[in-house]
């Protein structure tokens, strides 16, 4: 649920996550001319960099910072900046008017649903989506899709793809994933390349999804958020859930 941001009363820290690959903006230097009167902090640096760094909010620049910051499962709310579909964000030009604007009171804190992908003990974050994926293009795998230890279904395809509704507007989106209003509590599942043109897409419940790997004809990796973070052998499976939310400034256009 939406709810009203409550800026700090003075001295406000900023943290500005940039990742490479991601275009600095210029107008980082504006930033820091709003925080100026108010007395406070610029901090600049990479997600993991700025992880122990106590700030107000955080913004980010382009959508791996904004996917390496929630890695980092911040405490803070975050202000996106750049392009990213299925997000409320701003143009790197008005970051500035931006910040005013939700220093000054008028942002909203939007929770947004975080994946956690678990394979063999190790969790992993994503804020978009977690697939499966062969190794080798026009390779075919067969998954299994169960929820809540029911089985839902199996397709034989390059892979399978779990969104969160901001994920279903991405590359989930791509691969015709249905698109989810952020309102519900629920994920959207979608073979990628499948083998029968028939192939089925689900829109299931955030919690309790798990996708096993039934055969394969090469080697299958667990992708979160654009990034390989393990291979998952036959037989094995990774569980998927909704862990936490991230909180994003949402600040109405007519005070950007």
């Amino acid at each position: 649920m939406d709810a009203a941001w409550e800026p700090p009363d003075e001295e406000p820290v900023v943290g500005v996550v940039h990742e490479a690959g991601d275009r600095e903006p210029s107008v980082v230097d504006r930033l820091a001319n709003v925080l100026e009167p108010r007395d406070g902090t610029l901090r600049k640096g990479t997600a993991a960099t700025l992880s122990d760094v106590p700030a107000s909010l955080l913004i980010t620049v382009g959508e791996a910072a904004l996917s390496a910051t929630v890695r980092e499962d911040p405490d803070v709310p975050v202000l996106p900046v750049g392009e990213i579909p299925g997000l409320e964000s701003v143009a790197p030009d008005e970051a500035a008017p931006a910040l005013e604007a939700a220093l000054s009171g008028a942002a909203e804190v939007r929770p947004r649903p975080i994946l956690e992908a678990v394979l063999e003990g190790e969790r992993y974050r994503g804020l978009f989506d977690a697939a499966l994926v062969t190794s080798e293009p026009a390779k075919i795998s067969e998954y299994s899709v169960r929820t809540n230890g029911e089985p839902v279904g199996s397709v034989r395809a390059d892979g399978v793809v779990v969104a969160t509704p901001v994920g279903t507007h991405g590359y989930a989106g791509a691969v015709d994933a249905p698109a989810l209003s952020p309102a519900l509590e629920a994920v959207a599942v979608a073979p990628i390349a499948p083998f029968a043109t028939n192939a089925r897409q689900w829109v299931l419940p955030d919690e309790g999804l798990d996708l096993r790997v039934e055969r394969d004809e090469c080697s299958v990796t667990l992708v979160v958020d654009d990034r390989a973070v393990g291979s998952v052998p036959v037989g094995s499976s990774v569980g998927i859930r909704v862990a936490g939310r991230l909180r994003t400034l949402v600040v109405p256009s007519g005070r950007r």
